[in-house]
């Protein structure tokens, strides 16, 4: 087996350097909201206010990373948070839970209010729901109803969904004692529609032959727009970002030596296991795209010259060429057909991994089927593995790489 590992992105060491700094400055100050990294447009308002906004969602994928959800999942579960519960509310409601200080990059302070939303993760009310509960502190939430139909979102969403965002500005403003201005939501507006189009241009740009960005590298950026979105600084590092992978483009270079075989994954990575792209690059093997990194975010460019409709729009944004309002599962099995099809040509995909999550329902309901659409229409290999996104308990090592070996055999033999 060659050694062929990964290539990691320069401005990947800004990137760390932006999340390392986002930990230290949650801490720097109040008011501090709890908020979703979903498309909520409350988490652009909030700083425009003062508000620091942290993410329990992604701190989760940090415990994980960091090797803590052991730790933190059994302390949930023998709080009576049952193991069917999604391992990102196990592993918060496990830190909160906590009898010691030993947290990866020193925790996130307790919040002085709750921000959801309810256009993605059917989690994301409930486990809120039991924040508020817990904290007993002030409960925003952002209906973002779903679209039930084909076509695109009527008016009347939209001007529901604005309407909402006013009352929303209304209580964020009484808890913060600060005013948002006009000026303000122009320049956040504008800046978050920039950070959408870096970002889908990233995503294209690594249709090029040799793959310039793994699927770790793709993993390492999303920490932008989930996190840093509406700022400059958020713009600047996808930039920075962009003009590397055009720089590697130029040059022929790719993420890992010898690119051999490209293939997609299906479903959240396991972020205790990032490292599992190793094994695949070994083999030749690149990752140029994901459903979970170019069906879910910023999927679509909005009009900014209202700022109001634009966060309206941002607020229904789940969807993709036709509109917005979408549930998480619509667009992602609305994906899989001419979309996928589309995307398997151009980024030439020779072979699919299908992640079958224990955690997220929400992306492995139907992923047998999209196994079987892959194989029997695209004539793909594929391999079915079983993972949780964040509780590293459940990943059988050893049964993982023995169907890995099965599918890198069936890789050659194409």
């Amino acid at each position: 087996m060659s050694e062929n590992k990964p290539k990691r992105l320069e401005s990947a060491k800004a990137v760390s350097a932006a999340l390392r700094q986002y930990y230290e400055d949650i801490w720097a100050g109040h008011p501090l909201a709890w908020s979703v990294v979903s498309s909520n447009p409350l988490n652009d308002i909030c700083r425009m206010l003062g508000i620091r906004v942290a993410y329990p969602e992604n701190y989760a994928c940090v415990c994980a990373a960091q090797h803590f959800s052991e730790k933190y999942c059994t302390i949930a579960e023998a709080n009576n948070y049952k193991p069917e519960l999604c391992s990102y509310i196990r592993n918060n409601f496990g830190y909160l839970l906590a009898q010691d200080n030993d947290h990866p990059l020193g925790g996130i302070p307790k919040p002085d209010l709750l921000m959801v939303v309810s256009n993605a993760c059917l989690n994301y009310l409930k486990w809120f729901d039991a924040l508020r509960l817990f904290f007993d502190k002030p409960y925003v939430v952002l209906n973002t109803p779903h679209r039930m139909f084909d076509y695109e979102v009527p008016d009347y969403y939209i001007r529901y969904v604005a309407r909402e965002i006013e009352e929303c500005i209304g209580q964020l403003e009484k808890i913060s004692g600060n005013k948002v201005t006009d000026q303000k939501l122009k320049e956040t507006a504008h800046l978050s529609r920039e950070q959408g189009k870096y970002w889908r241009e990233l995503l294209d740009l690594n249709k090029a032959v040799p793959a310039p960005m793994n699927l770790s590298d793709l993993a390492n950026l999303i920490f932008v727009p989930s996190s840093l979105s509406g700022t400059q600084h958020g713009v600047d590092l996808l930039k920075l970002a962009t003009a590397e992978i055009k720089e590697r483009i130029k040059k022929r270079e790719g993420a890992i030596q010898d690119e051999r075989h490209r293939l997609v994954m299906f479903n959240i990575p396991p972020w205790y296991r990032l490292g599992f792209v190793n094994y695949f690059a070994q083999r030749g093997c690149v990752f140029p795209f994901g459903d979970y990194n170019r069906y879910l975010w910023y999927t679509q460019d909005f009009e900014d010259t209202d700022p109001i409709e634009y966060f309206a729009k941002k607020g229904l944004s789940f969807g993709l060429d036709g509109g917005c309002g979408s549930t998480i599962a619509e667009t992602l099995y609305g994906c899989i057909g001419d979309r996928l099809a589309r995307d398997i040509k151009e980024f030439k995909i020779d072979g699919a991994v299908v992640a079958i999550n224990k955690s997220c329902k929400i992306m492995s309901t139907g992923a047998l089927d999209v196994a079987n659409l892959i194989h029997e229409r695209f004539h793909l290999p594929v391999v079915l593995i079983d993972v949780d996104q964040a509780d590293e308990r459940t990943y059988a090592e050893g049964q993982v790489q023995q169907r890995l070996e099965a599918f890198f055999e069936m890789l050659e033999n194409k």
